[in-house]
């Protein structure tokens, strides 16, 4: 009987979605071939916000408590080491830094004869001693996944060990199939926000965090809101800004059209809501909500960040981080356009999703990649 190659996913936390990319390359990897761990450093189900559980074949929550890992993370390595020695695993996927950090050390002893490490974000190789453990710690058997090309330029501009041979792009993706199949109907979509059918509304969906850069959406729409009261702005997240951002708006008399319902679950069946779509993040690595608004046909409104100008270049209206004057006029270009232009410029996004950055190119990228990797087995 041919032997399966034994695949161990590594994450630093248990919050599992279903949208989330590697449970994507979990599916692209066919059963009678490989055998799948995902495990999980911190957290599991039961105390994640889904309550999900993996669809890999076995899963392990080490359930680390979060000083653990930090600093020398002795206890966590010696744990993890002996799972992966008796694991005896052929190939090692990482997400995020932490776990990246963590198995590019422990591999050393270990020698699993392939790695990969997914890079989802841009500067997370910008801190001094990580690039120091980068340099000592990424040898041959790694391959370095960019979830975008402009974070793979980063990452190769950067060095220390990064470099246009180790360092490949599979650009995200999402389940277009069964997003589209799943996408509340425009009125549907309202009602569950509470928002009437008559305003013109802005949304976003991200965590209250300054990286997102909320505070200049809410200042670009109160510019907005002054000449035009028939235009809301709903931002679906949460985080340690919220209170902030509440105050400022309770403090400006926007009360009554700015609203934050904090995080719901699965909000991106919930954008058709909106008639325009605004990411005014400072920094996105790459922004599967972006895929998540072209494939409910909204117009969106971006800031020049990442890989989302490229993505949306057929509509050329990215702003500058920051830049509030120019994103408050190009929200009220869209808020003053006639529907039938906004519908045709949404059925151009959508198209442009389906071509590019569908989840059936994500997958087979992947496959390829890992079967490439572990041929020699």
């Amino acid at each position: 009987m041919k032997k399966r190659i034994k695949v161990l996913q590594l994450l630093p936390k248990c919050n599992i979605r279903l949208s989330d990319l590697q449970e994507e390359i979990i599916a692209a990897l066919p059963v009678e071939d490989f055998e799948v761990i995902s495990a999980y450093l911190t957290g599991s189900p039961e105390d994640s916000d889904s309550g999900l559980h993996s669809q890999s074949e076995r899963e392990k929550f080490f359930r680390f408590k979060k000083q653990q890992t930090k600093g020398l993370r002795l206890s966590l390595m010696w744990e993890l080491g002996k799972f992966c020695h008796a694991e005896q695993f052929d190939i090692v996927i990482t997400h995020r830094f932490k776990a990246f950090d963590i198995m590019s050390k422990l591999n050393i002893f270990l020698a699993i004869p392939h790695a990969i490490n997914v890079v989802h974000n841009l500067d997370d190789f910008s801190r001094f001693y990580r690039k120091l453990n980068t340099f000592f710690f990424l040898n041959p058997r790694w391959t370095i996944v960019a979830v975008s090309q402009t974070v793979n330029n980063y990452l190769c501009s950067v060095g220390y060990g990064f470099n246009k041979k180790n360092t490949i792009t599979i650009n995200n993706a999402i389940d277009a199939d069964k997003l589209l199949s799943r996408i509340y109907p425009r009125e549907k979509a309202r009602k569950q926000l509470a928002l009437d059918n008559k305003s013109f509304v802005f949304g976003t969906i991200g965590r209250t965090v300054s990286v997102k850069g909320h505070i200049y959406l809410i200042k670009a729409f109160e510019q907005l809101y002054s000449h035009n009261k028939n235009i809301k702005l709903i931002i679906i997240g949460d985080g340690k800004l919220t209170t902030e951002l509440q105050q400022y708006i309770d403090t400006h008399g926007l009360h009554n059209a700015v609203s934050l319902p904090g995080a719901i679950v699965d909000a991106k069946l919930l954008i058709a809501a909106f008639d325009c779509f605004v990411l005014s993040s400072l920094a996105e690595g790459f922004s599967l909500v972006i895929l998540e608004a072209m494939a409910a046909k909204v117009p969106i409104v971006a800031t020049r960040v990442g890989i989302v100008p490229s993505i949306i270049s057929a509509q050329d209206e990215s702003i500058a981080p920051k830049d509030i004057e120019k994103l408050s006029l190009v929200m009220q270009k869209y808020s003053i356009m006639p529907s039938a232009e906004r519908s045709a410029i949404g059925e151009s996004l959508q198209q442009c999703l389906l071509d590019n950055f569908d989840n059936k190119l994500y997958r087979k990228n992947y496959l390829k990649l890992i079967k490439e990797k572990t041929k020699s087995l």
